[in-house]
């Protein structure tokens, strides 16, 4: 039989080995300084390519960089600032139409955050031109984040925009995510921002304006975060949403305004699904309409934040709007319709309307659904005293709560319905006391078919003196007889149209009011389309 202390010192040994390899193991893994040189892993742009007239060359490094003390980097033989965010290096151009280009990085003028240099000589050349050479122009500015457009920052076009304009400025924004935030201020009117398609034109960034710092889920993303990728990306505490409008006349027309916070990540990339006061739009403007747009958070989505009892109108018409808690509020008047309301989670409450005018907020011909599985959704909850909200001619697609509506802390001078037809095509619309604590519970109406009719556009919209049904038009026919001889590409003309757009291979190409482009860029592998614009900007398919 082995001796007992032998087996106790062998275990000892044993133990005291283990121990050092841990050692090593644990200072292989965590301790042990990054000696490594940095190196580039990818560049957007390739020596000789050719790009658009406005674009970016971005270098990728495998570690966070940062430009050495007392160096220079050139772009065309002059000293250029780039932009940083950790392991990415950017310098942006613009203007340079038919134009060879040179961006220059000399060795050591980048480095890691430790100092170690990047110590290789980099240069692209390229050249910039559009692809199309074409006369007239059917937009007075394209944005393309490929590059291909006047901008690649939809809030660039919005600052190059005139001031104080008397008729629509008209903005085409190509197929893209555009991961900014954007705002039209007050002196800037009459912004069209008209999209390639409603789902390919995404305005997007994860913020919310939750402020108490010891919450760990929303302070990384909070607007009152110095550190927050909203504020390192230059953004203030004033630029509260993903898009704000403060300029009268606005009109956008086939984009989606996310807040990625609270978008759902099952529905849209990037999405945290998260709650919090986070919105997608904030409008504080009179006539804001919108037409075949979505609007995506799930805390307060769509912020009507107008003076206390603002007759400001807005109109929005074959849209969506997504949410969970009061995801349009607010003050001023609004009229919906033929849109669709999303409700992404338990209990949703879609309006929690405020400090209303004449109208307060109407919703008329629309659709009520929500993401599968999730519990019965109210219309609404008094956010102020003396609102008004109704619905008129509801189609439900998921179940609502039995009262309809929902109690807050104020009395409504207004919450009524009509027709509201649920799930299985049956009438439901209720009269009745909808509970709430102490002196909050109210009753709701169900309205006449009298009361009803009095809410209609003409009443509410044009007698106002503003029509933008004007901007909202059927899609011209698509071009034909399109043809390509050598650079020549031609087509027959389409009766009332503006002018037309070219793509090649899907993307943005160049704009005309003729019926012939020369292009600069013909290989064979290249497909071109043509596709009408009409006079109010809508794109044919």
């Amino acid at each position: 039989m082995m001796n007992t202390k032998i087996i106790n010192i062998a275990n000892k040994y044993l133990l005291l080995c283990l121990l050092v390899f841990t050692g090593f193991a644990c200072d292989d893994k965590d301790d042990k300084e990054d000696t490594s040189i940095p190196v580039l892993i990818s560049q957007n742009i390739e020596e000789g390519a050719v790009v658009g007239p406005n674009g970016y060359v971005e270098l990728v490094f495998s570690k966070a960089m940062r430009q050495a003390p007392d160096t220079e980097i050139y772009f065309n033989g002059g000293v250029v600032r780039v932009t940083i965010n950790y392991e990415k290096v950017r310098y942006t151009f613009s203007n340079m139409e038919n134009k060879a280009c040179t961006f220059e990085i000399p060795a050591g003028a980048l480095t890691d955050m430790q100092g170690r240099a990047y110590d290789e000589d980099f240069s692209v050349n390229f050249t910039a031109k559009s692809e199309v050479a074409g006369t007239g122009k059917v937009f007075d500015v394209i944005v393309d984040s490929k590059g291909n457009g006047d901008f690649t920052s939809i809030q660039a076009a919005i600052d190059a925009a005139p001031f104080e304009l008397t008729a629509p400025y008209k903005i085409f924004i190509a197929n893209g995510a555009y991961t900014e935030c954007i705002r039209v201020l007050k002196n800037k009117s009459y912004i069209h921002l008209i999209g390639e398609s409603r789902d390919g034109v995404k305005i997007q960034f994860a913020l919310n304006r939750v402020s108490e710092s010891t919450n760990t889920v929303t302070w990384p993303y909070s607007i009152f975060n110095e550190d927050s990728s909203h504020r390192k990306a230059g953004y203030t505490e004033e630029q509260n949403a993903v898009v704000i409008v403060e300029g009268a006349d606005f009109y956008a027309e086939n984009v989606s305004i996310i807040n990625l916070y609270g978008a759902l990540p099952s529905r849209y990339t990037g999405g945290l699904g998260k709650d919090g006061q986070a919105e997608a739009l904030i409008t504080r403007n009179n006539r804001f309409a919108l037409y075949n747009c979505v609007l995506v958070s799930f805390q307060d989505t769509w912020w009507c934040r107008h003076s206390s009892g603002s007759e400001n109108l807005a109109y929005i018409f074959d849209s969506q709007i997504e949410g969970r808690t009061d995801y349009i509020w607010g003050s001023g008047n609004i009229f919906v319709e033929n849109s669709k309301f999303l409700n992404t989670g338990d209990g949703a409450y879609i309006t929690a309307s405020g400090e209303t005018g004449t109208w307060g907020y109407v919703m008329k011909n629309c659709t009520v659904d929500g993401v599968s599985g999730i519990t019965p959704f109210s219309f609404g909850r008094p956010y102020k005293q003396g609102t008004k909200t109704v619905w008129i001619d509801t189609q439900l697609k998921m179940d609502i709560i039995p009262a309809h509506w929902s109690s807050w802390s104020s009395l409504p001078a207004l919450y009524g319905e009509y027709n509201t037809i649920d799930k299985n095509g049956q009438v439901i619309s209720t009269e009745g006391k909808v509970v709430g604590s102490g002196n909050s519970a109210f009753t709701s109406s169900v309205l006449t078919s009298e009361e009803a009719a009095k809410y209609t556009y003409d009443k509410i919209v044009k007698a106002s003196g503003w029509n933008p049904q004007e901007y909202i038009e059927t899609p011209l026919a698509t071009p034909t007889n399109v043809k390509l001889t050598d650079y020549v590409l031609t087509w027959d003309a389409v009766p009332n149209a503006a002018g037309y757009l070219i793509f090649m291979n899907g993307n943005y190409a160049g704009q005309t009011t003729d019926t012939t482009v020369t292009l600069n860029n013909v290989g064979s592998d290249n497909v071109y389309t043509v596709r009408t614009v009409s006079q109010n900007g809508t794109v044919s398919e």
